[in-house]
């Protein structure tokens, strides 16, 4: 072949070449353009968010569904740095960390991760992305790309269920009623509430594990009844939930009564997949039921037996107003009578002839009969029962009626007259009696009242408004008004004694004090008793009231002269022991300046004089409390009577004649058993009673040969008493003194006054004690002394 010829053909197949090649790269180029609109198709209609960010946390890419989500244009979203712009501030940095490290290549990218982003507009959505890395030529990662699918309505489900679910149960762990979820045929218990284990008394997994454990519990009279209904409710006949009231046995033995009601549970195809029901222990309801049910027969029983009386009753009822001894007669709003109860009344009281239809004006003389018509008008309007008396001549003589218009029916009105002739002269008998009586209160200063507790109003005397210094027309009589006459310290003592009266039916005597309405105090005994009814219930007190002021005048000039007779008794007896006191202030002094002598010469030799120095302390108290004690006795003072230990007075007086009883070798015995030894009275005065008979004691022993014994003995007596008993073993009492041992001024002492012992009586009497003297068998004088251990009450 020429060489022009082979340059040529291979020129052509170089051409050839070249065509086939560029056809072959335009082949190429449209397959990928081709493909490339697929993806880019895709990309845009993806359903999910199809995000890429560079190294530099850039959007980069982002479909449709992505703008979407993010509630913004491509154009606003492409170039914004993605966690500065679409995460919340709460997880933006956690997140942000993730990124960093996925892009340096120290995480690898996890299969499925959750989070939060937050849209152009604000809202925040739940995200859940599946994450690939994006890798240059040399396997360096410049990037990531994210499908991001919105799991923002699935959470919020997710949310609501676990809502639910809690809110089911804490409604059926608190409710009272049994909650349980089962299957169509009764085969599987799925839920049962807390409240099988309170009614059943059996755990709620025994009937996991056997669900028809329940019905071991029925009653066995109601157990097939249960049975059968269990049967029919399986095959789906739900149409009455209610089961038949049952009872079970519980755990304990005892016997509940259950309401149940199920209810089916059907699927999307209206097939029921499960049984829920709602079970009730109705026990105390039923035991209601039937208190009620029994209380409605014992209603019937007791309306029968009530009609049946009630028929009785009236019958009795006719026989009583055909027997009452008053004329009664029924009359209409004209006064024109109605019915009567009996003839042969009414001639013996109207003294005329009564029919039906007859006017009430007829039958009583003029003035009488308009005077009745009027009462029947007002007791027409009022609706009170009115009354008037009147006198007119009967069977020759003037007599006195009484007649009363009662209120009776809408239409009718009753009236029954009644013979008050022996009353209205008893009555006029009675005026008499009360102006002697009153008269007499006068001059005994001794008014009388009476309180009626129905309305709480007083009656008083004419002499009982004399001595309170009122008058009736300006005083309103109450138990309250009568209560501020009183003085204000004794009026709680005064309300007291009244309420104990009241509570314990027990009548009452007490003095007190009255302020007059001129300031005047005077002072009153009042008594009182309480009056009942035949059914025992008290209606009224009534009582006394009399005016003690004289009497309290001169019970006070008599303490007067008691007190000064005292004081000059007691200092009497300070001047028989006037050596005795002397030599008892004499050995403390002397005490004293020794002590202080001896105490001198030990401070100079520097040692200590503590012991000294107290003991001068204790004998300087000594001597002061024995000066205050003859201070007080010399005192002149009035009566102040106070609780106190009457041991600690006996000490006391014995302090007095220390000395006379060690001079004469007097040994003293005090007997007290009892834990109990507090008198009232006045202190001083019981103390100068005490020293008087120490005193008489001591005397009557000089003489006697030794022993020497004073015994004292504490112990309580009866009516709240206290006795001390002061024996001696002296010479005794002759036996024709003894009748005059407490006369005043009659003494068998030499140089006596004869006044100790009368004395000592009135102070023991006026602290509402007794001082008396007893016989004794062995050689000596014996004297009791009963003092009150409290206020006496008067």
């Amino acid at each position: 072949m020429p060489e022009s010829t082979t340059f040529e053909l291979l020129e052509e197949v170089k051409s050839l070449r070249q065509r086939v090649a560029e056809l072959e790269r335009q082949q190429a180029e449209g397959n990928r353009s081709k493909a490339d609109d697929l993806a880019c198709q895709y990309f845009n209609l993806a359903g999910e968010m199809i995000i890429g960010l560079d190294a530099n946390q850039t959007i980069s890419l982002i479909n449709e569904r992505g703008c979407q989500l993010l509630e913004a244009e491509e154009s606003e979203i492409i170039g914004k740095n993605w966690f500065d712009h679409f995460l919340p501030d709460s997880n933006r940095e956690e997140v942000r960390d993730l990124f960093r490290k996925l892009i340096q290549g120290d995480l690898m990218p996890v299969e499925y991760f959750e989070n939060v982003v937050q849209t152009a507009h604000g809202s925040l959505k739940s995200i859940a992305w599946h994450n690939s890395l994006l890798k240059d030529d040399s396997d360096r990662i410049i990037g990531t790309l994210s499908v991001g699918v919105d799991i923002t309505a699935r959470k919020e489900t997710e949310q609501a269920l676990r809502e639910s679910n809690q809110m089911f149960r804490q409604i059926s762990e608190n409710i009272k009623e049994l909650f349980w979820v089962c299957s169509p045929d009764w085969s599987e218990v799925f839920y049962a509430s807390h409240m099988y284990e309170v009614i059943w008394g059996n755990t709620c997994q025994s009937l996991y594990d056997d669900p028809r454990s329940w019905m071991n519990s029925l009653h066995p009279d109601d157990r097939d009844l249960i049975e059968r209904e269990i049967k029919t409710k399986s095959t789906g006949e739900l149409f009455n939930p209610d089961f038949p009231r049952f009872r079970i046995i519980h755990r304990d033995g005892s016997i509940r009564w259950m309401l149940a009601r199920a209810f089916p549970v059907f699927d999307e195809n209206n097939q029921m997949t499960r049984i829920v029901g709602i079970g009730e222990d109705i026990t105390r309801r039923k035991q209601e039921e039937d208190a009620a049910i029994e209380l409605h027969q014992e209603l019937e029983r007791c309306v029968e037996e009530r009609t049946s009386e009630l028929a009785r009753k009236t019958a009795q009822l006719q026989a009583m107003f055909n027997a009452i001894p008053d004329a009664v007669l029924v009359l209409n709003r004209d006064g024109v009578v109605v019915n009567f109860n009996s003839q042969q009344k009414s001639i013996l009281i109207l003294s005329t002839d009564l029919r039906i239809g007859s006017r009430i004006e007829s039958l009583l003389p003029g003035e009488v009969g308009n005077q009745v018509k009027a009462l029947i008008s007002r007791v027409e309007d009022t609706r009170q029962i009115e009354t008037i008396d009147y006198c007119l001549v009967n069977r020759g003589e003037n007599r006195w009626y009484r007649a009363r218009v009662l209120p009776y029916l809408s239409d009718e009105i009753l009236m029954v007259i009644e013979d008050i002739n022996h009353r209205k002269l008893a009555e006029l008998e009675l005026s008499t009696l009360h102006e002697k009586l009153s008269e007499a209160q006068r001059l005994s200063h001794i008014g009388s009242w009476e309180w009626n507790l129905q309305d709480n109003m007083i009656w008083w005397s004419d002499e009982v408004y004399r001595i309170f210094g009122v008058k009736k027309e300006c005083f309103v009589l109450n138990y309250e008004s009568f209560l501020q006459t009183i003085h204000p310290d004794d009026r709680p003592q005064v309300a007291q004694t009244v309420e104990q009266a009241l509570e314990h039916d027990l009548p009452y005597s007490i003095e007190h004090r009255i302020f007059r309405p001129d300031g005047e105090i005077r002072y009153v005994q009042e008594r009182a008793v309480l009056k009942k009814n035949a059914a025992g219930e008290a209606i009224s007190m009534h009582g006394t009231v009399q005016d003690l002021t004289e009497r309290h005048e001169a019970a006070r000039t008599a303490q007067e002269y008691r007190d000064i007779l005292a004081h000059a008794s007691r200092l009497a007896v300070m001047g028989e022991l006037t050596a005795g006191i002397s030599h008892e202030l004499n050995q403390p002094l002397t005490a004293i300046a020794n002590y202080t002598a001896a105490m001198k010469q030990q401070l100079v030799q520097g040692r200590d004089v503590t012991d000294l120095v107290q003991k001068i302390e204790e004998l300087s108290l000594r001597s002061g409390e024995i000066v205050r004690k003859l201070k007080s006795m010399a005192e002149k003072r009035t009566q102040q009577s106070i609780l106190f230990n009457i041991r600690d007075s006996i000490r006391n007086a014995l302090e007095l004649i220390q000395y006379e009883l060690r001079h004469h070798q007097i040994e003293v015995k005090i007997n007290c058993d009892s834990k109990f030894s507090a008198v009232y009275a006045d202190r001083v005065q019981i103390e100068q009673v005490l020293a008087n008979l120490f005193i008489n004691a001591v005397e009557a022993m000089i003489d006697t040969p030794i022993p020497r014994t004073l015994t004292i003995t504490v112990s309580p007596a009866e009516d709240s008493l206290i006795r001390v008993v002061i024996a001696d073993t002296g010479s005794g009492v002759p036996a024709d003194f003894v009748d005059h041992l407490f006369t005043p001024f009659t003494t068998n002492k030499k140089g006596g006054l004869g006044i100790g012992l009368s004395l000592s009586r009135s102070l023991v009497e006026a602290a509402g004690g007794r001082i008396c003297f007893s016989s004794n068998s062995k050689p000596g004088a014996c004297f009791h002394l009963f003092l009150p251990t409290r206020q006496s009450v008067q």
